[in-house]
């Protein structure tokens, strides 16, 4: 859990650039951040339990950035987009997982 911990997180135009204790380094592209987004609602959209919500077209993707990043406790981060989602809390561990799954 420990290696789990940025040392550094930087924001690019297109990404989000993690530096790990454990001197890891990952490249998150704010697509794959948005579309793995965390949240209830996210989570009930991609699961199908949320029957009435549209899923983003593919120009959404393409005008997507990140307007703020905030700490949460010791854990996590929130993800402010400029569609104005900001529910989604990313745990330092579940970014982790998102980098060394990302091929």
């Amino acid at each position: 859990m420990q290696n789990f911990q940025p040392t550094r997180i930087e924001r690019s135009s297109t990404s989000l650039k993690i530096e790990w204790k454990d001197s890891y380094q990952s490249e998150l592209s704010y697509r794959l951040l948005r579309q793995k987004c965390p949240c209830a609602h996210c989570d009930a959209t991609r699961s199908g339990k949320d029957p009435f919500h549209i899923l983003p077209s593919e120009g959404f993707f393409e005008n997507l950035s990140l307007v703020d990043i905030q700490r949460v406790g010791r854990y996590a981060v929130r993800l402010v987009w400029n569609d104005g989602h900001r529910t989604g809390i990313y745990t330092f561990e579940f970014l982790r997982e998102l980098s060394e799954a990302d091929p």
